[in-house]
């Protein structure tokens, strides 16, 4: 049996579905993001990001743009707008746009400032893209 068989690729699939992308303190990104996983913004990212899972925002982390997730966490500064069934903003939170949600929840010493638009979850649910991805670094035969 080789060492990458094919039954490896089933796997390490599922594994990299558990894991969250993290974006490091001190990393800068533009563009857009579009993901199966969690991820975690410790750094400063500019552009759209669309996720099938939950996004957050660190103390330290600062994204301005929009997002389309299935929830959100925000503990840092946001600029932009929001579709997402439940989003969060955490006591040290500052967010200003428009948010577009089915649950929020501001914690106390969080500072919102914007729009906010009430939706219904499965509304929202149908926002989120469908993101079928195919294993990652996959080697064919031809490629050995």
């Amino acid at each position: 049996m080789a060492i990458f068989g094919r039954n490896d690729n089933k796997k390490s699939t599922a594994a990299i579905k558990k894991c969250a992308t993290t974006i490091a303190y001190g990393t800068q990104i533009k563009g857009e993001i579009v993901l199966t996983s969690s991820l975690h913004i410790d750094g400063e990212f500019e552009g759209t990001i669309h996720s099938d899972h939950v996004i957050t925002i660190s103390t330290q982390g600062r994204v301005i743009g929009d997002i389309i997730a299935k929830g959100i966490i925000i503990n840092g500064l946001f600029r932009g707008s929001i579709q997402s069934p439940t989003i969060e903003i955490l006591s040290q939170g500052d967010v200003k746009g428009k948010l577009t949600y089915h649950e929020l929840t501001i914690e106390k010493g969080a500072n919102f400032e914007g729009e906010t638009i009430v939706s219904e979850s499965a509304a929202l649910e149908n926002q989120i893209p469908m993101i079928e991805t195919e294993s990652p670094l996959s080697i064919t035969e031809e490629e050995q």
